[in-house]
């Protein structure tokens, strides 16, 4: 099924393009190729998106103002790519840009000229979407990539603008802008051009004043996430526990440093920040920020001094936060923990494990002694692959490995009986330092 690309999937003039949302709340964008707006005067005249109800697909006029560049036009200087910039729209949460070209499928989405011919008083019907193309190398900025059946340049017409787009555990995955076919005699391979993301991200640096980043505008600030922090379901006892949860949760939206956001974090340490074999597009998730914003206010709790940019690199190298997006029990991640990156940890560190399900049977804390996966992950283990201090040589001889819901369901949820015996904010912070420091000590 490939209809899962079209409410992302916009008619531009007689083109197509992209939406996306970048890191702000007041506008979004339309990524699209230069000369469906060039061709057209410098003119916008149809501006269409669509939405599926009642399994129909209706076609939803894209409010616009007359283009103006450098105001909500920003072409880039030498490419025939360009960014408009509309109101802001509903329905992006779930479209990530990528930048690696590591997936298995990709997909030309758009509304080639041949299906609008075809079916000119039914805009529903103009969407195509080509699926199983081959990516190829970087040339001058942009990529190849061949569409499958060897089509022609009149059955592309029309798509220029459109994306490139991959799907990967339910996230719509937006790699590229296709603006033409490649430019060769004689060849009919079906060879188109596209620009990646960098490219866009060019035309953001020239118009830095005017455009924000291309990434989820919770990436600008911490504050963006306190609603979706710290959910204590204590069942038939959330009353117990609500006194401490509101107070983790002021303590949660004290973390607003302009400097310590999720993207300034995200660009010192990237990959590091993941479990091994963790796609890209978990560093622009909620969930890991999420995440974060929770340990980061645990770490508060927990020491003198805040976190801020300058002392986050000495927590991580006590206190490793590594975050998996995937679905399943913590335990399934074990051969991936052996192969994160530990470098710079120190010996008897402890690495928190931050995964969205709680884990199974409340093995809150992985105790090797009673796992036989460990020993045999020790036994087999490819000691080239291992990224850990010199002198170390395997993770769980040297951390103390646990999740991330220790410090709710362990510490909080468990002892509920406890919490609703508390009412003041000294109270709890004292009872949380108790319960957190309990684990660095033990």
């Amino acid at each position: 099924m490939t209809d899962q690309f079209r409410p992302y999937t916009v008619i531009v003039n007689q083109g197509s393009g992209c939406l996306i949302q970048p890191a702000t709340d007041a506008y979004s964008y339309i990524l699209t190729a230069k000369h469906n707006i060039t061709n057209a005067g410098e003119t916008l005249n149809l501006l269409q998106r669509f939405q599926a109800e009642n399994n129909v697909w209706n076609a939803l006029d894209i409010p616009f103002n007359p283009l103006v560049a450098g105001e909500n036009y920003f072409p880039h200087p030498q490419y025939d790519i360009a960014i408009i910039k509309v109101d802001r729209l509903p329905g992006l949460e779930n479209i990530y840009r990528i930048d690696q070209f590591d997936l298995q499928r990709y997909h030309l989405a758009g509304y080639p000229d041949t299906r609008r011919k075809a079916n000119a008083n039914t805009p529903s019907n103009w969407f195509r979407c080509d699926s199983d193309l081959t990516i190829y190398g970087v040339n001058d900025g942009s990529r190849e990539a061949q569409i499958p059946g060897n089509p022609d340049k009149s059955e592309v017409d029309g798509h220029s603008g459109g994306p490139i787009l991959a799907e990967r555990d339910g996230k719509i995955l937006l790699t590229g802008i296709e603006v033409r076919m490649v430019e060769a005699v004689g060849e009919q391979l079906g060879r188109i051009v596209f620009y990646p993301m960098t490219a866009f991200d060019e035309i953001v640096k020239v118009n830095a004043n005017e455009l924000a980043i291309i990434e989820p505008s919770f990436m600008r600030c911490f504050s963006f996430l306190t609603n979706d922090v710290f959910e204590l379901d204590a069942g038939f006892s959330t009353q117990n526990v609500l006194g401490v949860k509101n107070y983790l949760l002021h303590k949660a939206s004290q973390i607003t440093s302009d400097e310590c956001t999720p993207v300034a974090i995200k660009n010192f340490f990237n990959q590091r920040l993941l479990l091994d074999k963790q796609p890209e597009e978990v560093l622009l998730s909620k969930e890991i920020w999420c995440t974060w914003l929770e340990f980061m206010t645990i770490m508060n709790i927990l020491r003198t001094t805040p976190i801020a940019m300058s002392n986050l690199e000495e927590v991580f190298n006590s206190v490793r936060l590594l975050f998996s997006g995937s679905l399943k029990d913590w335990s399934s991640e074990l051969t991936n923990m052996v192969y994160s990156d530990y470098k710079g940890l120190n010996d008897k560190g402890v690495v928190v494990i931050g995964m969205s399900k709680p884990p199974a049977n409340n093995e809150y804390i992985i105790d090797e002694q009673k796992i036989p996966m460990i020993a045999q992950a020790r036994a087999s283990r490819d000691r080239n692959k291992i990224l850990i201090n010199e002198g170390m040589s395997f993770p769980f001889d040297h951390f103390k490995f646990v999740h991330i819901d220790y410090f709710k369901g362990q510490s909080i949820i468990a002892k509920h009986a406890e919490w609703a015996a508390l009412t003041t904010d000294a109270e709890y912070l004292q009872k949380l330092k108790t319960e957190y420091e309990q684990l660095f000590t033990a």
